[in-house]
C-alpha cells in the first residue's frame, strides 16, 4: 500500500500534466474553446474520484486478507498446559492442602527459575512468599492453578495430582489477587460477578462491604451498574484493588492467591485493603507474595526464596532468630523506612 497510494496520486497528477499541456496548445491553437478545456478538468476529477475510493477499499480488503490468514494460525494454536483425556473432576470443595514434590522449573533449557521446590502447605494457613526480585516467586505461585506445569516433579491438591485434574474443576477452587488488576469494560456488577455469575444482589453487596467497596460504589453515578471502563480507567489504583478482593470475596474460594496485592498503594490506603485482605484470608488456605515484609509478619509460615531454591521457612519470629536471608532483608527495609537527616540541615 506504500507504493500503491503513491502510484493512483502520480497517475492523477500526469493526466492532469497531460491535459494541461495538450489541451492547452489546442485552445491557443483555437482548436478547443477554454470552456471545454475547463470541463475537461471537471470530467477528469469526477474520474479519479471513484479510483481513489477503489484504492482505499483495496487497502481494507489486503488488511482483511491479512487477518484471516493469522486468525487460523492462533485459533490452531494448542496451549502448552491441557487436560488429560482420563482428567477427573475434584470431589465437592477443595480442603487446600498442598504439597511440592521436588518441583523444577524453567522457560528455557538450562536456565531454571525453581529448582528442588519441596513446600507443604497445609488447610486453612498462610503461607508467604519472600525474596529478592527475580527468584521465583510469581512463578511458584502460577504453577498452582496450572498456569505453568512443573518441568520436573509433582504438586498435589488433596492428594490429587494436578495434571489429573479437570482445569475447570481446578481453578474453580483458586482466587487470585494480582499486583496489576485486571477489570473489563463493564459495569461493577458485572465485574464483581465474573467468578460467580450466580450471585445474588445481597451476596454481591455483601462481599462490596468486606472488602471495604461499597461504600464508594453507591457514590458512582450509576452505583453497582456504572460502566467503570477498560481495565477500570475510570477508578483509582486503591479503588481497583477494593473490587478485585471484592471478586476474589463473592468467588468463595478455598485457595487464595495474592501477588504483590498492595505494592502499588500508598500506606494509608494500603493499611486499608490490608484489613480486606485479612478478611478475605480467613478460613482459607492462602498464599501471598509481597516485598513489603512487613506486611507477612503474620503469616504461619514464611518461605525464603533465593535463585529459585528455598534457603529459610519459618515464622517471622523463627527467621529473625538466625542471621538468614530474610533477616537480613527485614533489616534493611527497616532502615529504608526509617526517615533519615536532611543533608541541608535544619529541623
Amino acid at each position: 500500500m506504500a507504493v500503491f497510494h503513491p502510484a493512483v496520486e502520480l497517475a492523477a497528477a500526469l493526466g492532469t500534466i497531460f491535459l494541461i499541456y495538450f489541451g492547452g496548445r489546442l485552445v491557443i491553437h483555437r482548436t478547443v474553446p477554454i470552456a471545454d478545456l475547463v470541463a475537461y478538468f471537471f470530467y477528469l476529477e469526477l474520474l479519479y474520484q471513484p479510483v481513489r475510493a477503489l484504492s482505499n477499499v483495496w487497502e481494507s480488503i489486503q488488511q482483511s486478507l491479512a487477518g484471516a490468514e493469522r486468525v487460523p494460525e492462533l485459533l490452531g494454536q494448542n496451549p502448552d498446559v491441557t487436560e488429560k483425556p482420563q482428567a477427573i473432576a475434584l470431589p465437592g470443595r477443595a480442603k487446600g492442602e498442598i504439597r511440592f514434590h521436588n518441583v523444577s522449573f524453567w522457560y528455557r533449557e538450562g536456565e531454571p527459575v525453581l529448582e528442588d521446590i519441596n513446600l507443604e502447605i497445609e488447610p486453612g494457613t498462610v503461607v508467604a512468599l519472600v525474596g529478592p526480585s527475580g527468584v521465583g516467586k510469581t512463578t511458584l505461585a502460577m504453577l498452582i492453578p496450572r498456569f505453568y506445569d512443573p518441568c520436573r516433579g509433582q504438586i498435589t491438591l488433596d492428594g490429587y495430582d494436578l495434571r489429573a485434574l479437570k482445569l475447570q474443576s481446578l481453578r474453580k477452587q483458586i482466587s487470585i489477587v494480582m499486583q496489576d488488576v485486571f477489570l473489563f469494560h463493564g459495569t461493577v456488577r458485572e465485574n464483581l460477578l465474573f467468578g460467580c455469575p450466580d450471585a445474588s444482589e445481597k451476596e454481591t453487596i455483601q462481599a462490596a462491604q468486606a472488602a471495604g467497596a461499597h461504600g464508594f460504589i453507591v457514590e458512582l453515578p450509576q452505583g453497582y451498574d456504572t460502566v467503570i471502563g477498560e481495565r477500570g480507567f475510570k477508578l483509582s489504583a486503591g479503588q481497583r484493588e477494593r473490587l478485585a478482593i471484592a471478586r476474589a470475596l463473592l468467588k468463595d474460594a478455598p485457595i487464595l492467591i495474592l501477588d504483590e496485592a498492595t505494592s502499588a498503594l500508598d500506606v494509608e490506603t494500603e493499611a486499608q485493603i490490608q484489613q480486606a485482605l485479612e478478611r478475605l484470608m480467613i478460613g482459607r488456605t492462602s498464599l501471598v507474595i509481597a516485598h513489603r515484609l512487613s506486611t507477612v509478619r503474620k503469616a504461619d509460615t514464611i518461605v525464603v526464596l533465593q535463585e529459585g531454591r528455598i534457603v529459610d521457612k519459618g515464622s517471622h519470629e523463627e527467621l529473625m532468630a538466625w542471621d538468614g536471608l530474610y533477616r537480613r532483608l527485614h533489616l534493611i527495609q527497616a532502615h529504608e523506612a526509617t526517615p533519615q537527616p536532611s543533608l541541608l540541615g535544619g529541623s
